[in-house]
């Protein structure tokens, strides 16, 4: 009887411990964007990341997608980042090739090639006033 409530205790507080791990989303929705394997926005789609308040400003590149980025396609581009300029970089540090893109404007990598790393760029509020 007693093994059975220690083995009971010990499990809830496995699965309790396994719960909290979980974090929550950092800042407001900011904007969502898809990659593509092929380019053309249509093939291989590779997924889709969404960003928060907490990614703008930082060089992000493509972490987990498995195979090299052709073209992307921002879906979204919410209120809270009004404002805000995303670009995409040929390169992994946010430093080659940005381009400048718009929402449901399919971006094929230049020259047949592909994209390294992105940006969400937010002016620091009051900027320009």
């Amino acid at each position: 009887m007693q093994f059975t409530s220690i083995l009971a205790a010990a499990a809830a507080l496995a699965f309790g411990a396994n719960a909290a791990a979980i974090g929550e989303r950092d800042g407001a929705r900011m904007a969502q964007f898809r990659i593509y394997g092929a380019t053309g926005c249509h093939d291989q789609n590779l997924g889709f990341y969404t960003v928060d308040a907490s990614d703008t400003n930082t060089c992000k590149t493509f972490t987990g997608a498995g195979e090299a980025v052709k073209s992307l396609n921002l879906e979204a581009q919410y209120a809270p980042a009004n404002g805000c300029s995303f670009f995409i970089y040929t390169d992994g540090a946010c430093t080659s090739g940005r381009r400048a893109i718009g929402v449901n404007s399919c971006q094929d990598g230049p020259d047949a090639g592909t994209w390294g790393s992105w940006q969400l760029f937010c002016p620091p509020a009051g900027a320009g006033n």
